[in-house]
C-alpha cells in the first residue's frame, strides 16, 4: 500500500539547507508518521492570523497563556486541540487528549498534553506530547513580566 497520502513538505521547525541556502524539505519517512507529528506541532504552535496567506490556520492555545492552571484550563486545552487538529489535519482522528500530572512533571507553568490519534487510512495509532508552557521571567529591574513559550 502506498503511503503517499501522508504527504511531504517543508520541515518543521522551518530551517535552511547549509549548502544551497534554500528551505529544507522534510526527510522523514511516512512509515514512522513523523510528518504527521510535525504537522500537528505546527498546527498547535501557530496562532490564527500568523500565516499571511492562510490567516485562519492554527489553534487558539496561545490565547490561554495567562489563564489559571486548573481544570477549566485543561478543558479549554482539550477543546482547542481537538478542534484545531480535526480542522487542519484531515489524515488523523483524535482519540484522546489527556494530561501528564505526575509529580515529576507537575508545576504551575507547564502542562504536558498527551494527544492520541489514529491515522484514518491505515488505522495505525500514534501519539505525541505537546508541552504547553508558560514561563515567568524577571528582568534586570526586578519587574516581573510573563512570556509565552509554546
Amino acid at each position: 500500500m502506498s503511503m503517499d497520502f501522508l504527504g511531504k513538505g517543508l520541515r518543521f521547525p522551518f530551517a535552511f539547507a547549509r549548502r544551497s541556502g534554500g528551505a529544507q524539505v522534510s526527510t522523514v519517512t511516512s512509515m514512522d508518521h513523523a510528518h504527521i507529528h510535525e504537522s500537528i506541532l505546527q498546527i498547535l504552535g501557530t496562532r490564527p492570523g500568523e500565516r499571511f496567506m492562510n490567516p485562519e490556520f492554527g489553534s487558539h492555545l496561545k490565547d490561554l497563556i495567562f489563564e489559571p492552571n486548573d481544570r477549566v484550563l485543561r478543558g479549554l486545552l482539550r477543546h482547542y486541540i481537538i478542534d484545531a487538529i480535526e480542522r487542519w489535519e484531515k489524515r488523523v482522528y483524535v482519540k484522546d487528549v489527556s494530561f501528564d500530572e505526575s509529580s515529576e512533571t507537575t508545576d504551575e507553568n507547564t502542562i504536558l498534553v498527551c494527544v492520541s490519534y489514529r491515522v484514518i487510512d491505515t488505522q495505525v495509532e500514534g501519539n505525541l506530547v505537546y508541552p504547553f508552557c508558560r514561563d515567568i521571567l524577571t528582568d534586570s529591574s526586578d519587574n516581573v513580566r510573563r512570556t509565552a513559550i509554546g
